[in-house]
């Protein structure tokens, strides 16, 4: 079989436009630095690499989740020292008043006053906003937990904190015109739903492996980021008719001390309110622990995100020394069939002939 010289042409033809395109993938890869350019290319490292950055959103997700609830409880925080600070306040005028170096009519009607002035501060910070959403009232964002009113009653999300007065069920809730019962009416059906309430979970998932159980969400696969704040100031009556809320039991100081009650019974009052005091401050410490909790669990995110980041690079990214290398390879195969074309695809006599 005779080789024409239009066969080698051919030939030679298409060795080039293969060298080309190679060059320009070559050169392509260089200019973005990616491994791949189709699914096609390579499959089995497109569908790891399509995991990788379903992965890499869901700890972007995560990692949100957390500054979030970071900075909530940032800000509750803030507001509890705030109420701690108020407090602070009035056991020490309580206490000038008990042992008696500030113990006179004229202190007394100053207390008072200090004191139902402090129960409208309180109402009004645990009544705090984080953007648009309320802090302390549970699940329930979008409406004030608390409403003092003229009568010296306390309402959480309606509900009477004393426990005594009926609740009636809102329109638009499930439950609508249902009365719940207070101890007024011999009921402990409101300390009840008030006692539910103080454990309402709002939860928002940082990567724990979100589950669910019987509908309800397991709570050790999320965080909850909710915090009542009935928990805080308290609900009920004690046994003695001292409140268990510590604005209420403001109240209740402030009425002894204008009816110009003797210092035991104010001492009484005294221990109450050391009590609902502390409690203040547990639930400030809580919310310390849950901010250490939160800082570790965004470290933990954050190295993950950056072995992910890493695992897309190896996946989809090629190394630039080897892509200039594999470059250079090509471009020199490249020149090469050039200086090859001039014997190749010399004219001849015959060529001339035909």
């Amino acid at each position: 079989m005779r080789i024409t010289q239009t066969m080698m042409a051919k030939q030679y033809t298409r060795r080039v436009s293969s060298v080309i395109n190679d060059y320009a993938y070559v050169n392509k890869q260089v200019g973005t630095g990616r491994k791949f350019f189709k699914v096609s290319e390579n499959p089995g490292a497109a569908a790891k690499a399509y995991y990788l950055r379903r992965q890499s959103a869901q700890c972007d997700d995560y990692v949100a989740n957390v500054k979030d609830a970071q900075e909530n409880l940032t800000t509750k925080d803030s507001t509890l020292m705030q109420v701690s600070k108020s407090l602070e306040d009035a056991f020490d005028t309580l206490l000038g008043i008990v042992n008696g170096s500030q113990d006179n009519a004229e202190n007394r009607a100053v207390a008072a006053k200090q004191f139902r002035s402090i129960q409208e501060t309180i109402v009004k910070d645990m009544n705090t906003k984080y953007g648009d959403k309320f802090l302390f009232g549970g699940s329930n964002m979008t409406d004030a937990p608390f409403e003092l009113a003229d009568d010296g009653t306390l309402t959480y999300l309606g509900v009477d904190v004393s426990g005594k007065k009926d609740y009636v069920y809102p329109a638009g809730h499930p439950k609508a015109g249902q009365v719940v019962q207070g101890t007024d009416n011999g009921s402990d059906d409101v300390l009840n739903l008030l006692k539910d309430l103080s454990g309402d979970k709002l939860y928002t998932d940082l990567g724990f492996g979100l589950s669910f159980e019987n509908g309800n969400v397991v709570e050790s696969s999320a965080f909850s980021t909710a915090l009542p704040g009935i928990n805080v100031l308290g609900y009920g009556t004690s046994p003695a008719g001292y409140s268990n809320n510590i604005v209420l039991l403001l109240g209740q100081m402030a009425g002894e001390l204008e009816n110009n009650s003797d210092s035991s019974a104010l001492n009484n009052y005294m221990a109450k309110f050391t009590e609902q005091k502390q409690n203040v401050l547990n639930e400030t410490t809580k919310l310390g622990s849950d901010s250490m909790f939160l800082e570790y669990t965004q470290t933990r995110l954050e190295d993950m995100q950056d072995n992910i980041a890493n695992k897309i690079s190896d996946t989809e990214y090629i190394d630039s020394e080897e892509a200039i290398m594999n470059l250079n390879t090509v471009d020199y195969m490249y020149q090469a069939l050039l200086k090859t074309s001039q014997k190749i695809l010399s004219n001849s006599f015959i060529d001339f002939m035909t």
